[in-house]
């Protein structure tokens, strides 16, 4: 990786329009605002001063990994311990300890302004984000100058130097291999929307996604006219996985066609086995929206709600359904026995209902992909009669890191005593200092389901009741006034 150039003494600092370097001002005009949007311009300026905050406690909480007396369940329990704080998942949590490290470090003298209030929030969370990939030294640019903008900017100019300042930066150093195009291929699975939407990115070089595009695009288009020639002989369409095209008599859209291509693809793997999965995909239904009583959504994988209509019809197209037992007022997944030392494949399934993620706080690891059944109180191979027994209440999923942690003492759960029928807790020490109890998951659709059977039913024992007060009135009429 190469230096920038020495010849380039004369900062980066962007330049004004008569060439001079910019400086900041002095006496930043404020801007004129009608009465009722000035609290807003207020909290702006609140919310640089809150942010600036944030990095300078945080930055301690940074672990660089390239340091000799690293420790990965050190800095894990650490990471931990600041996403409780911020309320948030471990990943985000990561992110914000990581910026605040690059605020303290490498973006000092703006990170000056944003804390006098001066430079706004956004633009500085602009800077973290664009600048992800250089170096400590093109950092040192990028700080020189952006410290130097006036706070006079609007936001459309802040985003025109800093392109500037990044481009004439980034020509003068060769790209790091994993940033290329080249570099940067993968295929990355987006956060589900609540509305049982999903997405699947393909990122790669411009040429083979544009070649994967036309190669998808010309499929299609065949595809598309043996459905019409189909449809015109009278013979069964192809790519019809739905049978819509035959019902209707109508050619798929491109846009579907390329979809069930795609959904439809065989993997080639030259000969390498593919493990069947440990998990099956679970897609909990209501039992009345199966039978069409009520429009309670499902859940996919225990977090991803999905409409009931589509609850229904994945439902319909199983050939297998399980049962799910939880309590009906507060819709606590009610265990099965333990049997035998191993987990049961069904023990395995109501883990992983109880907590579809890794189950330790802060950590969004999904439980169905790469998760560790554990015993919360540890089992005692020499003398099992004195260790946590093989059930339910005494093991949880934990991702593969977080298992290391436990085991290194870093993390210490306990498993609270639970009343029968309400949903568990396991109360969480991180590195003891940290403490916090999770409540176990529930299945929040039965509680809600209960409450509308119950009410349901209380409306129709009130309309029983007025029906008999009002048959009793035509029998026995009242006596006439006179």
């Amino acid at each position: 990786m190469g230096d920038l150039h020495e010849s380039a003494n004369v900062p980066f600092d962007e330049d004004g329009t008569d060439g001079t370097p910019a400086r900041p001002d002095p006496t930043p005009a404020a801007p004129v605002l009608p009465e009722h949007l000035r609290p807003v311009h207020a909290a702006s300026i609140e919310e640089s001063h809150r942010l600036a905050a944030r990095f300078i406690a945080l930055a301690p909480s940074f672990h660089d990994i390239e340091n000799d007396d690293y420790d990965e369940d050190v800095a894990e329990a650490e990471l931990l311990s600041v996403a409780l704080a911020l309320r948030c998942t471990r990943t985000v949590a990561d992110r914000i300890v990581h910026d605040s490290h690059i605020a303290v470090t490498q973006l000092p003298r703006t990170l000056i302004r944003l804390g006098s209030g001066e430079f706004p929030a956004a633009w500085f969370d602009r800077i973290l984000r664009r600048t992800r990939h250089l170096t400590p030294r093109q950092m040192e640019h990028v700080d020189s100058a952006a410290s130097l903008w006036p706070a006079t900017l609007t936001t459309e100019q802040f985003h025109q130097r800093l392109s500037r300042l990044l481009s004439r930066l980034e020509s003068q150093q060769e790209t790091p291999a994993h940033l290329t195009p080249e570099g940067r291929r993968r295929v990355e699975l987006l956060p589900t929307r609540d509305d049982g939407i999903g997405c699947l990115r393909v990122i790669g070089p411009a040429p083979e996604i544009l070649a994967l595009a036309q190669r998808l695009d010309a499929a299609a288009r065949a595809v598309q006219s043996a459905q019409s020639h189909a449809l015109e002989a009278g013979e069964a369409p192809p790519v019809d996985p739905r049978g819509t095209v035959a019902e209707t008599a109508m050619t798929a859209s491109l846009a579907l066609i390329q979809y069930d291509l795609l959904g439809g693809a065989a993997f080639t793997t030259d000969g390498v086995q593919v493990p069947k999965p440990r998990f099956r995909l679970n897609i909990t239904v209501p039992v009345m929206t199966m039978l069409g009583g009520s429009q309670e959504p499902g859940l996919l994988e225990g977090t991803i709600p999905i409409p009931a209509t589509m609850a229904r019809e994945l439902a319909g197209q199983s050939d297998t359904w399980y049962r799910v037992l939880t309590d009906p007022c507060s819709g606590a997944f009610l265990p099965l026995p333990a049997e035998v030392y191993t987990p049961t494949r069904a023990m395995l399934e109501h883990l992983r209902l109880r907590n579809t993620t890794c189950a330790v706080p802060g950590c969004a690891r999904p439980t169905s992909w790469a998760s560790e059944a554990d015993h919360i109180e540890e089992y005692n191979h020499g003398d099992p009669e004195r260790g946590g027994l093989t059930e339910i209440e005494n093991l949880h999923l934990l991702c593969w890191q977080h298992h290391r942690a436990k085991t290194a003492g870093l993390i210490d759960p306990t498993r609270l005593p639970c009343t029968p029928g309400l949903p568990g807790r396991t109360a969480w020490s991180i590195q003891d200092r940290v403490h916090v109890i999770v409540r176990d998951n529930e299945d929040l659709a039965s509680p809600y389901m209960t409450r509308e059977l119950m009410d349901s039913w209380t409306r129709y024992q009130e309309e029983l009741d007025a029906k008999r007060r009002a048959l009793e009135r035509l029998k026995n009429p009242p006596l006439p006034p006179y």
